[in-house]
């Protein structure tokens, strides 16, 4: 069944981001630690900005352009674990791109309200303990700190993103579905590496 299938595999890649940032945090509060000084925070601040400012002014180009862009990304995407995709899979991956094309604006006003409130954080000096829970929990729970409606959003997200899983994999060939299986245990075992 494919539906158990894909939520599995969703379930397990999950469990192992978790894992993955949970490893990285540490060496990332070690690091910010040490940058808590208020010029080093206006230089984060200000790269941040720079960064948000490019992606608004990307988001501001036609529907029909960042469409197209969209769809261009996540068939890139497939091609990485499917390898050359059919018709009827490009069909599903513009559909699935029209319904969540404003997706992009969404996560960028989250990521905004995040990264404040990181700044925030960081200003108030914390101990490397202090960071690293503050980071775990902006990271991977960030709907507890702002934005709580955010929560739903990613919900009814993941649910469209495993509905069309469950529809790529059901039409895929034979070819497509070694060339998944080999590359999700290559991605299973780099990400257990780096977790660790």
């Amino acid at each position: 069944n494919n539906t158990v299938y894909v939520s599995k595999a969703v379930d397990d890649a999950q469990l192992l981001i978790e894992k993955t940032v949970i490893g990285l945090t540490p060496h990332a509060s070690k690091y910010l630690v040490r940058h808590q000084t208020a010029e080093a925070i206006e230089f984060i601040k200000k790269k941040i900005e720079l960064r948000r400012k490019e992606r608004l002014k990307e988001l501001k180009e036609t529907d029909r352009v960042l469409n197209e862009r969209r769809i261009k990304k996540i068939k890139l995407n497939f091609e990485r674990f499917f390898g050359d995709i059919t018709d009827e899979q490009f069909t599903l991956i513009q559909e699935y791109s029209r319904i969540t094309l404003s997706d992009s604006k969404t996560r960028l006003n989250n990521r905004t309200m995040k990264q404040d409130i990181f700044i925030q954080f960081l200003g108030t000096k914390p101990n490397e303990k202090e960071l690293t829970i503050f980071l775990n929990r902006l990271l991977l729970r960030g709907h507890e700190i702002v934005n709580p409606d955010y929560l739903i959003f990613s919900k009814i997200w993941l649910d469209r993103f495993i509905k069309l899983l469950e529809n790529m994999i059901k039409i895929s060939s034979k070819k497509q579905q070694e060339k998944i299986i080999t590359k999700l245990r290559k991605y299973a075992e780099d990400f257990s590496s780096i977790s660790k």
